[in-house]
């Protein structure tokens, strides 16, 4: 099938270069033309493990198609995905982007007298947008031609976007009509007997990938309440608490008294927050749009309240081992909101960064992702940027693990000793050995001697 993507950003990216390695013919929609280019050349704009190798192979190929020009892609194709942004601003969702990519598409479709062009919005979208907004631009516009309108989202999770667009556990489709989802199913016929297709209406489509979303945000902030509470009781670890909870036959399924652990493990850990694209955005406009309809949605706020106190923790965690952390120079092991991704959105350590700054900290940074993207970010000019993490714990005071790449596992007392000051560490994420470290330097959420 010959299918357009408008929008090359994380989302789109992905979607395209999976569906052109599936043997379709993908035409890949940008305005940013330095961007396509690099593209063109099998060069990925973001760091995502696997598929920048897979688009390499695509690259060279008629089944991917970068287009600067929205017309030629009309033209060529039967439908399109829109993955634009849907960022949040001002606490609630802006569909500016949206707003803009349906109208250009709705004046490409006139001009090229396209009947029965398909439009699939990929981007995240609060209920009723498809009804409220985009249908009646499509409505207004397309009256004399008919159209589809569908709502597919993504489930992708960056650090395994490759493989969760490769193995879905689920296809959602919301669409108008069933001609309209019937175009969508042949786009993912692939998948058909791997996962389950939900075929849906459009409001539905739109509010499962904000369920899906909140739901787990909500396990990452139950897990570090109870890791407050483990806190207060000396000798109970909260990721105990959690492993004992994962074992409970109503979350863990046993095939042949084997138990298989569900990716639900990977939610209920207590740590420094969640942050990244999607979590903090999309609970965030899931709760604006209850407001705005006068519904109560307490758990939502408590949600979102109880990780914005994530990155301070880790700070009063610090000054209480340290008294004061004034003049105190700290390492900050870890940038990105998770591994194996490049994204910094939300990123509790930037939010730890503020708070130091602000209690005259002096600070060293170290992320492994600075290797392939030394640009990453602009930091404050106060922050030291290392290139490994033995320049990063180079006479530091204390060193605060946000992120859990592979390289801070085989931290231990005896390397730590070689280069800090002190050799004390706060485990953010909780997934080193404490028993490779002497007593009184090794710290983490939810424990307390």
């Amino acid at each position: 099938m010959k299918i357009g993507i408008i929008g090359s950003g994380y989302v789109g990216l992905t979607t395209g270069i999976c569906l052109a390695s599936l043997k379709h013919q993908i035409f890949i929609y940008d305005v940013d033309e330095k961007k396509l280019g690099e593209i063109l050349e099998g060069k990925l704009p973001f760091f995502e493990r696997g598929l920048g190798e897979i688009l390499e192979k695509v690259s060279s190929t008629e089944e991917f198609r970068p287009q600067n020009n929205l017309d030629d892609l009309i033209r060529e194709t039967d439908g399109c995905f829109v993955c634009v942004g849907t960022p949040t601003k001002n606490n609630s969702i802006d569909l500016s982007q949206i707003i803009n990519s349906i109208n250009s598409i709705t004046e490409s479709i006139k001009k090229n007298n396209k009947r029965n062009y398909k439009i699939i919005i990929r981007s995240t979208i609060i209920p009723n947008t498809s009804k409220d907004v985009i249908l009646p631009i499509l409505e207004r516009e397309l009256s004399e031609l008919e159209f589809g309108l569908a709502v597919v989202p993504e489930f992708l999770r960056e650090g395994n976007a490759l493989d969760d667009f490769m193995n879905p556990d689920k296809i959602v489709i919301g669409s108008l009509d069933e001609d309209t989802t019937n175009f969508v199913k042949n786009i993912f016929n692939h998948f058909e007997e791997k996962c389950e297709i939900i075929e849906t209406n459009l409001e539905s489509s739109e509010l499962i990938k904000y369920t899906n979303n909140a739901f787990f945000s909500m396990l990452i902030s139950f897990s570090n309440e109870i890791a407050n509470v483990s806190e207060k009781i000396p000798g109970v670890d909260a990721y105990k608490i959690m492993k004992a909870l994962i074992s409970d036959k109503r979350i863990t399924t046993k095939i042949n008294n084997e138990q298989i652990i569900p990716s639900l493990e990977s939610y209920l850990i207590p740590g420094c927050g969640f942050g990244g694209s999607c979590f903090p955005k999309d609970v965030q406009a899931l709760l604006d749009y209850a407001n705005k309809n006068d519904i109560n949605t307490p758990l939502l706020k408590a949600v979102l309240d109880i990780n914005s106190e994530r990155p301070n923790k880790m700070i009063l965690l610090a000054e209480s081992i340290l008294n004061s952390l004034e003049n105190k120079k700290i390492s900050i092991l870890g940038l990105t909101f998770k591994p194996e991704t490049d994204d910094l959105r939300s990123s509790p350590a930037l939010d730890a960064i503020k708070i130091l700054l602000q209690k005259k900290a002096s600070i060293s940074i170290f992320d492994p992702i600075f290797k392939l993207k030394p640009d990453m970010v602009k930091l404050p000019e106060e922050c030291n940027i290392c290139n490994n993490i033995e320049e990063a714990l180079e006479n530091s005071d204390i060193a605060l693990i946000f992120t859990k790449w592979d390289e801070f596992k085989s931290l231990d007392s005896k390397f730590l000793k070689q280069f800090m000051n002190n050799p004390i560490i706060i485990d953010g994420r909780g997934f080193l050995e404490s028993d490779k470290f002497d007593v009184g330097t090794y710290f983490k959420i939810g424990y307390s001697e």
